[in-house]
């Protein structure tokens, strides 16, 4: 293999896609590895942000095989990426055709496409064929929450959030989306006993933040602010008990721990 080839894939590696690119570039057209090298130069272009340069080469290959997936799958990510969005749908009828049927990451790829192009129909229908094959596709299941809140769809969002935890239980990382999905929706309840479940995955400071988060969009949605006399403070865990004893029996005001508070 060509000595430039070696250099541009040990910086390609490496994520120095700048440098990687100027060793690519001088890859004659008649070197034996020349189209290996264009996919490696597509990729580092796309990675530079420079998505008129990938697309030109894109579209080159594109002309020796029109229904290469990956190729087309770049090219739709180039016309979203330039705002092209005519481009870019039309680029998607053509994926559309070509994929598989039990495809769910291709379907799912589909999906992701409609939904930042604005169409929510085609992005559920495409989600929901990739969950038909694979129910516990969490990836899609993700996909499906993102298009209901683009939607709007308070209860798709819940229930996805809920079906997300069944699939990875009630601890780990992948609870924050699922709790940042019920804060969404205004699960406060449900939010709650996730940050409890979460105590050994995540320091204490980061616990108390996940309740000021919740004591904050708790209180934007009741229209309220908590008030305390002087200097005294009181606990998250107290504040958001306080505004939760407001919004189910409309105790307004009173004392806690000897401090006098008001909500209002």
């Amino acid at each position: 293999m060509n000595s430039k080839i070696k250099k541009g894939r040990v910086k390609f590696n490496d994520e120095n896609y700048e440098e990687a690119l100027k060793y690519f570039n001088e890859v004659s057209e008649d070197d034996e590895d020349y189209m290996y090298v264009l996919i490696f130069k597509i990729t580092c272009l796309m990675e530079l942000e420079r998505y008129d340069k990938a697309l030109f080469l894109i579209e080159s290959l594109l002309r020796e095989d029109p229904e290469d997936e990956l190729l087309i799958y770049e090219k739709i990510r180039c016309h979203i990426a330039l705002n092209e969005k005519d481009e870019a749908f039309a680029g998607l009828k053509i994926l559309e055709n070509i994929i598989s049927c039990d495809d769910k990451r291709m379907l799912l790829c589909v999906s992701k496409f409609y939904r930042i192009l604005g169409d929510c129909d085609n992005a559920l229908k495409f989600c929901s064929d990739a969950l038909k094959i694979d129910g516990n596709f969490e990836e899609a299941i993700r996909e499906k929450a993102l298009i209901g809140i683009a939607l709007n769809d308070y209860e798709m969002i819940d229930s996805c959030a809920d079906r997300i935890c069944e699939i990875i239980g009630n601890r780990g990382m992948g609870m924050v989306f699922v709790f940042l999905l019920k804060l969404y929706v205004s699960r406060f309840d449900d939010c709650l006993l996730i940050i409890d479940n979460l105590e050994g995955d995540f320091k204490e400071d980061t616990i108390n933040k996940f309740k000021s988060i919740v004591f904050k969009e708790l209180s934007e949605t009741l229209d309220v602010n908590l008030h305390v006399v002087g200097e005294a403070e009181i606990s998250v865990d107290e504040a958001i008990r306080l505004l939760r004893d407001y919004d189910e029996t409309g105790v307004d005001s009173g004392r806690i721990n000897g401090v006098a508070f008001k909500i209002m």
